[in-house]
């Protein structure tokens, strides 16, 4: 048995049903990496769903143990990387056919109110379109609209270096 197959082994033997659903969910985001399904691993393994719907990007993100803090709701940390997600995704799509691309230089975020739903909605949009620096928006909301949370980012636009994924 090799090194991979010792430690699932290991880990499911002992495991909770939940912790079963999360490897298998965590496998599956892998694959569909691999299978060029998704971006990146991040959105990958958070099942994250991206729409360019005219100029603003909407990142789904299914609620799930993996994005709990230990209250049992969505993490702080995941909402903000849901956040910087989609306005990251919108800046990179626009700049991408001036072979330019954007990093986030500076993210505000304000919570609101806790998550209650299954999903959360990111939709992201412009503040403010500049030659070197861009200004983005963000609102987290749940499916029944109610909002989670507001942020902002500013992004340094930039020449990506040649990188295989």
């Amino acid at each position: 048995m090799n090194e991979l197959q010792s430690l699932i082994h290991q880990v499911t033997k002992n495991a909770s049903n939940i912790e079963i659903d999360l490897l298998t969910e965590f496998l599956k985001g892998i694959q569909n990496k691999q299978q060029n399904d998704a971006p990146t691993y991040l959105n990958a393994v958070f099942h994250m769903d991206t729409q360019f719907i005219e100029e603003t990007c909407v990142v789904t993100l299914p609620v799930t143990p993996l994005s709990f803090n230990s209250f049992g709701m969505p993490h702080g940390g995941v909402i903000a990387t849901l956040s910087d997600n989609a306005m990251g995704f919108l800046v990179n799509k626009n700049l991408s056919s001036e072979g330019k691309g954007a990093v986030t230089a500076n993210m505000t975020i304000h919570f609101v109110k806790a998550s209650t739903e299954k999903t959360l909605i990111a939709t992201a949009s412009y503040i403010h379109k500049g030659r070197q620096t861009v200004v983005m928006e963000c609102t987290v909301t749940q499916p029944d609209g109610k909002k989670i949370a507001y942020a902002t980012g500013s992004f340094f636009v930039i020449t990506p270096p040649n990188s295989s994924k």
